[in-house]
């Protein structure tokens, strides 16, 4: 649902990462400028309304109100959250550890939007009906990850949902490794779920393969 809209088409972005070297790798991982509007990021991370129907979807089905409260956690430059507003879903927050995006974020929500990381949400319990966070928490190492997972329920008192990378077969794995070169959590759906059994979590998710 973080799928932005990229000025770098696919086929080029690939070859881009493929020949990567370290110095440029660890440039994406620390999520500013190069990341969201590099060539060897997305290419150019902006609005165009795209993620309005999902953001629908989701007031729908988490039984969303004008009076509930919705966190993204790593959300970017805010889009999905702008959504949410336009949709009447105006009590929404959001957090993310790139200065850079929270400096670019839509100016309807900029100043509902905190820098911070997943693992360490500086939020009370039971905050919000919803807390989401997409393609965000295997960018952690996996106890950071884990204790992401755990924040993430913690300020929630309604609707969890997290979407992570992973894989089933070994040419999703290559792809992922070759695609998602600031994961660091890499787990197979069943280590994943079976992380999910062991945190006790509760929420939804989904997964995002390559």
């Amino acid at each position: 649902m973080h799928s932005p809209g990229c000025a770098v088409d696919r086929s080029r972005r690939r070859a881009l990462r493929r020949s990567l070297t370290d110095a440029q790798r660890a440039e994406l991982g620390a999520f500013e400028r190069e990341y969201f509007d590099g060539p060897t990021g997305y290419g150019g991370y902006y609005y165009d309304g795209r993620h309005a129907p999902a953001v629908g979807e989701m007031i729908a089905r988490y039984g969303l109100t004008e009076r509930s409260a919705v966190l993204d956690v790593g959300c970017a430059k805010g889009f999905m959250l702008t959504e949410f507003v336009r949709l009447g879903v105006a009590n929404v927050a959001g957090c993310d550890v790139s200065a850079y995006a929270l400096e670019q974020a839509h100016p309807e929500i900029r100043d509902r939007l905190r820098r911070m990381s997943a693992d360490d949400l500086a939020y009370p319990a039971d905050s919000f009906d919803l807390v989401y966070s997409v393609d965000v928490v295997h960018n952690l190492a996996p106890e950071a990850c884990d204790r992401a997972i755990r924040e993430i329920m913690r300020v929630s008192r309604g609707s969890c949902f997290v979407q992570v990378a992973s894989f089933e077969t070994a040419e999703q794995e290559r792809a992922l490794r070759e695609w998602g070169v600031t994961v660091r959590t890499f787990r197979s759906k069943e280590k994943w779920r079976t992380a999910f059994d062991r945190l006790n979590y509760s929420g939804e998710y989904s997964f995002k393969t390559f």
